[in-house]
Formats: structure tokens, sequence, C-alpha cells
């Protein structure tokens, strides 16, 4: 009997609780919608006949397709992929997909993530960076992955007035083309990953369409070796913080591949990974935090290690001298053996 009124009491609350959320106006509610993923705000279509189409209203899409990933989703079970499919979860993956950005009202986007662990193909790719531009998204993230021809980006993307945060990371060396140039007025966050820089793509163009960028993150990219482009300048009057996170540039382009850093206002810089010739044009009088944490190989036989870390220690040295007015230095314990 004491169980039953708990019970009774639980779905009373339950209920009550419904009821208040059912008090808010759609704009409300599409609102706390938008911090779930794109499948869980989809499936709150079940709660009630109000909520069927709420998700439809959301300013937020998040697409994830993992390696792992076998059928997707449950709700295409009785949909037969054709004999030409290769991967079943990629075609049902492209009707979900697809059917999402049929139903979606056309409202403006706040948030748009595109995450790919499989080769989906050109289309879909495009469609997707299509309807984000379109919907001026305010903050675009894309894991591309295509294998036959990387993928380019679309102009009103590139000139939107809208973004604000841009993530572009390339699981295969070129799924994604990187932009020569951009115009970008209001985009304040910019994350590359796993790009290559060269004369190909690469003017300083992607940097300078960029006036009022305040945070820099390059992870995992390089220069291309035996290329024109030999020094990455990164000119920025309003940037706050640079991360540079496992730069990929072999060894041997040590001496001629260079980083110019000129940001009067850098108040946080990050350097993680094998050393790169990292110059900064002046002093930096407003940086506040520092953190290196260099690595260098222990058993290489294509190079003198000795010598090695000699030259690491000198170029790291050459660094340091222009964070003088820095308040917090934080060194790993292999920085700290490369001294």
């Amino acid at each position: 009997m004491v169980a039953k009124n708990k019970k009774s009491k639980k779905s009373k609350k339950e209920e009550h609780d419904l009821d208040k959320l059912s008090c808010l106006p759609d704009s409300i509610l599409s609102y706390i919608l938008s911090f779930l993923d794109t499948k869980s705000a989809i499936r709150t279509s079940l709660l009630s006949k109000r909520y069927k189409l709420l998700w439809t209203l959301t300013p937020s899409l998040d697409f994830v397709l993992s390696e792992t990933e076998t059928v997707y989703p449950n709700s295409y079970n009785d949909v037969v992929p054709p004999e030409h499919a290769k991967d079943p979860s990629i075609f049902f993956f492209q009707l979900y997909v697809n059917r999402i950005l049929r139903l979606r009202e056309h409202s403006n986007l706040t948030s748009f993530r595109l995450s790919l662990y499989k080769d989906v193909g050109m289309e879909l790719l495009e469609k997707c960076m299509d309807y984000a531009a379109k919907h001026k998204v305010q903050d675009f993230r894309i894991r591309g992955y295509v294998k036959n021809q990387p993928v380019v980006l679309p102009e009103l993307l590139l000139t939107s007035s809208s973004l604000t945060n841009l993530h572009l990371h390339n699981a295969t060396p070129y799924s994604i083309r990187l932009p020569k140039s951009v115009l970008l007025p209001n985009l304040k966050f910019l994350h590359l990953k796993k790009f290559q820089f060269s004369d190909n793509n690469f003017n300083g163009g992607i940097f300078s369409g960029c006036p009022n960028l305040e945070s820099l993150v390059l992870s995992r990219c390089s220069i291309r070796p035996r290329d024109e482009v030999k020094v990455l300048n990164l000119n920025f009057s309003n940037l706050v913080n640079l991360v540079i996170k496992c730069w990929r540039s072999p060894w041997i382009c040590f001496n001629e591949h260079a980083i110019n850093v000129n940001a009067p206002k850098l108040a946080f810089f990050k350097y993680q990974g094998h050393l790169a010739r990292v110059n900064f044009n002046d002093s930096l009088l407003f940086l506040e935090r520092a953190c290196i944490e260099l690595c260098y190989p222990t058993a290489c036989t294509i190079v003198n290690l000795s010598e090695r870390k000699q030259e690491l220690a000198e170029c790291f040295l050459s660094m340091l001298r222009y964070m003088c007015n820095v308040e917090f230095l934080s060194l790993s314990m292999k920085t700290i053996e490369v001294l």
C-alpha cells in the first residue's frame, strides 16, 4: 500500500513537472532542445502531440557518423539499401540527414556540427555546408571525410557576417580544401586541424580576412616540404589566445620553416609537440599565461639526437625571450629536459 502511494505521488510529480514545461512557449522549449544532440531532440517527439514537430524549431543541428556505426537509425529498418551500397550505415545516414534538413523549419542556426568517420561522399557534405551557410550559422564545425576529391567550402560561408566560430577538421589529408581567402568580419574563434599549408592553398588571406579573430588553434598542421611557402605569417591585431598543437613539419625543414606571430594583444599561448621555429614580432606585453609541452625523439637512427636536442634548446630559448612579461609560465618535464 505504501509503495503504491509512493508511485502515485511520483507519477503526479512527473505530470506536474511536465505541465510546467507545457506552459512554456515554443521558442523557449526549442531553445532547451538545442542543448541536446539532434537524435535526442527528435526522440522528444514521442512525449506528446505538441512535441511531435517541436524539434524542427531547434536552432542547433548535430550529426555524427562513427566508425562503428552499423545501422543508422532504427526508424529505417524497413528500408532496404541498394545493392551497390558498400556500407549500409552510410546509406541510412544520408537518408537521415536529408530528412532532417527537409523537415526542419527554415529558421537561422546557432550551431551546426557534422562529424564524419566514414566517407559519405561529396554531395552530402556540400549539401550540409550550403544549408548551414544559407541559414546564417554562427558556430560551424565539420570533420570532413572524403577520399577522392577535396570539398570546397561554399562562398556564402566564407563571406558570412553571422559566423563567429569555425572548426575545420580534415579526417584525411585532403578532405576539405583550405580556402585561400575569406571575408569573415565577426569570426572570433578559428580551429584548423590536419591542414597542410602550401602555395596551392595559402597566401595569408584566410587569416587577414578575419580582422576580429580572438582565438586561433592550429592542430596537427604543417607547411608542405619543398614548397614555395616557407613561413606562416599570423598577423592579428585582436588575437588573445593562440594554441599550436603537434606541428607536423618534418625535421629536415626545421631551419627553413617558421611561424611568425604578430599579435600585440596575446594573453594566452600554448605550444604542444615537436618544436617549430615560432617568432614573435614584438615583446608580448599582455601575455598572462604560457604553457609549453615539448617532445622530441629519444630513439631515432635518422638524425643525431644530441645535435637535435641542442638546436631545440636554442630555438626554445629564443622563443622564451619574448615571454619576459608573462605572469604564469608552465613547462612540462620534457621541456625542462631539453634545456
